[in-house]
Formats: structure tokens, C-alpha cells, sequence
């Protein structure tokens, strides 16, 4: 099974609460380390999680919000390290962009996939982004390798390789439904669930609401 997150609603949370940007951004941080432990707790059979971190549209914030972004970045990276280390998790930092990320923080991703590349379980860090760059890029390789351009050949040359079963997607906008640049080809059939709440407000609760949703459907579908 493979999952992804859509994390919105991290500024709108910061506005809520009456706090700063980053502040929120530090919470969703946890918020993601807690994520990840409901899911393992409510399942083994999760190969995959792909995390929508920043995308290639977030680049158009202002200078400052970006700064803070990726010195929070920069300053958590070691932390998410410590979070891997008890957990069998094989790292690919998936980017469309990486040149727009600072240098130092490129190494510094880099690292951390050199560093977990062995585990049972991947994880995607989706960080300078974007679903449609992900396919041009990858017909672009494909056409100039001479290759076919198959179902099955296709993904093996996108930055995240594998179907995804199931998208989370939060904040507390009902009519926002899109998926925002988040691996188009991959998801095309994945089951959708939207927590109504704002990405640093998610609950452990609401993971396994969301994901006793999914488990219905597919009880439903016979599998």
C-alpha cells in the first residue's frame, strides 16, 4: 500500500492561532512525525508514503516566507534523520527542481538519501515538486533515450515510481479539493480523503477516521 499527503493549511493555521508562519511550519513538523506513527500503528502493509513538502508553485511566496522555509528545512533535516533511525525506511528526496533549493540544503537531502537506502519502507520527500514537470521530465528522458512510452515503462523513469493507493489531503477549506501538483500519474486511481482541518491541527484520531474510510471502500471492492 502505497499513501501520500497533501499537508495544506499550514499558514491559515498560523493566522488561527495568531502565531508566525514558521511557528505553524514547526508544528507540522511534528505533525508528520506523528502522522507517520498512526499509520504504521494502524497497518503493515504500508510499502510506501509520499509527503508533498514544497512544490514548485510555493516558490512564488515571498522571499521571506521561502527564507524561513528553507532554514526550517535546513535546521530539521538532522531531526527527521534521528525520526528514520528506528524505523526500516529507504529515503528518495523527489524533486522536478532542485537547483531552486539552496545549495546547502541539496547536500544536505542528498545526504539523508545516501544515507537511508536500504529500507523496506519507502519514503518520498516531495520537496521542489511538481506533477506535471514529473511526466514532461520523464517522457523528455524516455524520448531521449530512445525508450517506449508504456504504461510500464513510463514510472520508471518519474521521480516517485510506484502507484499510490490513497491520498490524505487536509485544511479547513471544503470547496478546495485539488491536488495541488501532488504525482498526477501515480494517483489516478487512488482513493481521496479530505481532514477538514489545517495540517498542524491533525489529530491521531483523524488519521485512523481517514484511514477506516479507505479500509471501507476497499472491504467494498472486495480486496
Amino acid at each position: 500500500m502505497h499513501i501520500g499527503v497533501i499537508p495544506d493549511g499550514n499558514r491559515r493555521y498560523a493566522r488561527s492561532q495568531d502565531m508566525g508562519k514558521i511557528e505553524a511550519y514547526e508544528e507540522a513538523k511534528d505533525t508528520i512525525k506523528q502522522l507517520t506513527d498512526s499509520l504504521e500503528g494502524l497497518s503493515d502493509d504500508i510499502e510506501a508514503l509520499s509527503f508533498y513538502l514544497l512544490s514548485e508553485e510555493n516558490f512564488r511566496r515571498t522571499d521571506e516566507e521561502l527564507k524561513g522555509l528553507f532554514k526550517l528545512l535546513d535546521e530539521n533535516i538532522e531531526g527527521m534523520a534521528e525520526f528514520f533511525d528506528d524505523r526500516d525506511f529507504k529515503v528518495n528526496w523527489a524533486a522536478t527542481k532542485p537547483e531552486a533549493l539552496p545549495e546547502r540544503l541539496q547536500e544536505k537531502l542528498e545526504g539523508i538519501e545516501k544515507r537511508f537506502d536500504e529500507g523496506e519502507t519507502q519514503v518520498n520527500l516531495l520537496i521542489s515538486y511538481s506533477g506535471k514537470q514529473d511526466i514532461l521530465q520523464a517522457s523528455q528522458e524516455i524520448s531521449e533515450g530512445g525508450g517506449s512510452f508504456t504504461e510500464d515503462n513510463l514510472p520508471k523513469h518519474l521521480e516517485v515510481g510506484t502507484e499510490i493507493d490513497f491520498v490524505i489531503r487536509t485544511g479547513d477549506n471544503p470547496d478546495r479539493e485539488c491536488i495541488s501538483g501532488f504525482p498526477i500519474w501515480n494517483s489516478a486511481y487512488a482513493e481521496y480523503y479530505h481532514i477538514k482541518k489545517n495540517f498542524p491541527a491533525v489529530t491521531a484520531e483523524d488519521v485512523e477516521e481517514a484511514f477506516n474510510h479507505y479500509n471501507k471502500l476497499r472491504k467494498k471492492r472486495g480486496e
